[in-house]
């Protein structure tokens, strides 16, 4: 996975790989800007993310997320963190949670510590 300074270049970058379309949450779904699409969070699957964190307000952080519907539309979703995260339903929310999933590319992540081997 590709890693950006800024989320310009992460959304051009998928952009110009055919994620062409934006969604934003709606409580129990994700709704597609242009076309009002509505898909729940079994219609669609996270390809990619890509994490940012604001240098000096911890309120800047974003996560950009490419991701594909079960019809084949290709997207990005952007989701705010901390205070100012985007309220939506648990189901949805649990969509986004990416840890010890396989199918979702996590090269470069931030990989939790280890303290199991400092701890032996």
């Amino acid at each position: 996975m590709k890693h950006f300074e800024t989320v310009t270049e992460a959304m051009e970058d998928l952009r110009q790989r055919g994620y062409t379309y934006e969604f934003v949450p709606k409580q129990n779904h994700l709704e597609e800007v242009q076309t009002h699409t509505k898909v729940r969070s079994e219609e669609f699957n996270v390809d990619e993310f890509h994490r940012f964190e604001g240098t000096s307000d911890p309120g800047d952080e974003m996560t950009v997320y490419g991701i594909t519907t079960a019809n084949g539309l290709k997207g990005v979703f952007m989701s705010a963190l901390g205070a100012y995260a985007n309220e939506f339903s648990k189901e949805l929310m649990d969509k986004f949670t990416i840890v010890d999933r396989k199918e979702v590319n996590t090269d470069g992540a931030v990989k939790p510590i280890d303290t199991t081997a400092a701890n032996q």
